[in-house]
């Protein structure tokens, strides 16, 4: 008899449409609960018994942000409950009065921001076998507070090579959404053996092996230094050095394979016709390089590209 009432009052309010009735039903309310969603709804906040799962789904308010706390009463609850279509005078409640109700977070410490930054040089360094990194920043956060989910991390140097960055941005995603730009600021060590000078060389020497060696050194403020000692000798000084200076790639230069006064072979070809004269240059001149040379039998003078020492090639 009371199963057949029950049926009838619910069949009478579904036609209606105007109320969700449960019947005998208890809300147990939380004292606290963790929201991972954007939304609270009343099975989060509390037990219902039975089990309901369509009560269970209605919207109760907003979430908080991650970390932040509001605080429900069972009045406003009920209010809520009561402008969702439910029944209020068929529902029984049981448990605490207020629900404190925090938004879900992943905590990011300074810990983990040094280590961000840190896993990003290791990696580097694999890429840049020769140097060895060390960041020491002026300060960091105690805590970055971000929503649950997948996170991602992005760290960007704030000059492209690394060497010579004074900070990096720390980018913070979770679930592809970008949700914080961190820019961190200090020291940047850089130490590495590099090529350095063992004595002042002037512009346009030679560089020979007992003019440099390497010394280990920190190269933060070095602008594309050179790590190998082939990479120097035999080469033209561009600027004078002094003794102790690190030798950057702008330092060197290769040395001309014609020097100005020498004789050359001048070369014209077109197809399989191939002439050559005998020329003076009137410039030095680099592999590749395009120079003026002077024909020795009719003292004109044309432009010709160097192909090898006391060889130029000259279009016609």
């Amino acid at each position: 008899m009371i199963r057949f009432a029950q049926s009838f009052v619910f069949l009478i309010f579904f036609l209606l449409g105007s109320y969700t009735v449960v019947l005998g039903q208890n809300i147990a309310l939380k004292s606290s609960a963790v929201i991972p969603n954007s939304q609270i709804t009343l099975g989060m906040i509390a037990d219902l018994s039975p089990a309901a799962p369509q009560l269970a789904n209605k919207r109760i308010a907003r979430a908080p942000a991650p970390a932040k706390t509001v605080v429900l009463k069972r009045g406003q609850i009920e209010k809520i409950l009561r402008q969702n279509s439910v029944d209020i005078s068929a529902l029984t409640w049981s448990g605490s009065k207020i629900v404190n109700v925090v938004g879900a977070s992943q905590k990011i410490s300074s810990d983990d921001i040094q280590q961000q930054i840190d896993a990003f040089l290791r990696d580097a360094e694999f890429r840049l076998p020769h140097i060895i990194f060390e960041f020491i920043p002026h300060s960091l956060p105690d805590t970055i507070i971000l929503p649950v989910g997948s996170l991602q991390v992005d760290v960007i140097p704030a000059v492209k090579t690394i060497v010579g960055s004074r900070g990096f941005t720390l980018i913070y995603r979770v679930d592809g959404r970008t949700i914080k730009n961190l820019a961190v600021r200090g020291r940047l060590n850089a130490n590495s053996e590099v090529v350095v000078v063992q004595q002042p060389l002037r512009r346009g020497a030679i560089i020979s092996q007992s003019d440099v060696d390497l010394v280990g050194l920190d190269i933060s403020k070095a602008h594309d230094p050179l790590f190998k000692l082939s990479d120097v000798v035999g080469l033209r000084v561009a600027r004078s050095l002094r003794a102790g200076q690190i030798v950057e790639r702008k330092n060197i230069e290769y040395p001309p394979v014609v020097t100005k006064g020498d004789f050359v072979r001048i070369i014209a070809q077109r197809g399989s016709m191939v002439l050559t004269a005998s020329g003076v240059a009137r410039q030095d001149g680099r592999m590749g390089e395009v120079i003026r040379v002077q024909n020795s039998s009719s003292q004109k003078e044309v432009r010709g590209r160097v192909i090898g020492p006391s060889k130029v090639k000259v279009e016609f």
